[in-house]
């Protein structure tokens, strides 16, 4: 798994940062060789996502601020974001952390965002472009390629891949943002507990909803596309109780 020097941590591992880059906050224009806070914000979000930045870890501003090329208030404003969206936490004294969730939050968080589903399912949808169906296609062929190469990173970018997919085909502003930010809390943890699970079957799973997404796309039927990855979510639930339970059981004896 990819490092970042950035991360202050016990074994001193050196980290490199990653290449993807996303759009701009505010309109702003940088100079050539420094980042947007928002590139920034979309860069470390995608980070603690996969597991880069691992729970507890602790994130060292000076060091951030001198790998993007930017001041440390730019960077506190970026900070100050992800704390909002449960990612981070800033204690005076005890520097920037990396938050941890558990099991009982991730369920609650899904539960959530299957209502959300609903709720897409009931907004105006964006047009479906022949962009969407490209991507969706791309999506699906490359997940077919982890059922021979076991490749967990890879299946996560494919799961924040088809959520950008999603939050790209509602027009209902407040519906996204939501979504974006419930997304991201609960995305890192269901990667982590990939470790615990049957891969291939989880690649299957993945494979089979792609393939339906896919069909809904192309009839142009949003709401079809939201009713099949609610379904999917709820699959994820039963499993997290299934956990729980078994978790359960075990603390007993």
């Amino acid at each position: 798994m990819t490092r970042h020097s950035s991360l202050v941590s016990t074994n001193e591992t050196t980290f490199t940062a990653p290449e993807d880059k996303d759009g701009v906050m505010d309109g702003e224009r940088q100079p050539a060789g420094k980042m947007s806070k928002q590139e920034i914000y979309l860069e470390l979000r995608r980070r603690i996502c996969l597991l880069d930045y691992q729970p507890g870890s602790r994130l060292n501003e000076r060091e951030l601020a001198s790998e993007f090329g930017v001041s440390r208030t730019p960077l506190r404003t970026v900070l100050q974001r992800l704390e909002y969206d449960g990612l981070i936490i800033s204690q005076h004294g005890n520097g920037t952390e990396v938050t941890s969730i558990d099991l009982s939050s991730m369920r609650d968080i899904y539960i959530v965002r299957m209502r959300l589903m609903d709720a897409m399912a009931e907004s105006s949808p964006l047009p479906v472009t022949d962009d969407t169906l490209r991507e969706i296609h791309d999506l699906e062929q490359t997940c077919r390629q982890l059922l021979d190469v076991k490749d967990k990173r890879q299946f996560a970018e494919i799961i924040i891949r088809l959520h950008k997919v999603l939050h790209g085909l509602s027009s209902n502003g407040p519906l996204r943002d939501f979504n974006d930010i419930l997304f991201f809390q609960s995305a890192r943890f269901w990667f982590l507990l990939l470790e615990k699970m049957d891969f291939r079957q989880q690649v299957e799973d993945l494979i089979d909803e792609l393939r339906v997404i896919r069909r809904s796309l192309e009839l142009r039927d949003v709401r079809l596309v939201a009713t099949v990855h609610k379904s999917h979510l709820a699959m994820v639930l039963s499993r997290l109780d299934a956990m729980e339970a078994a978790s359960a059981i075990r603390s007993e004896f």
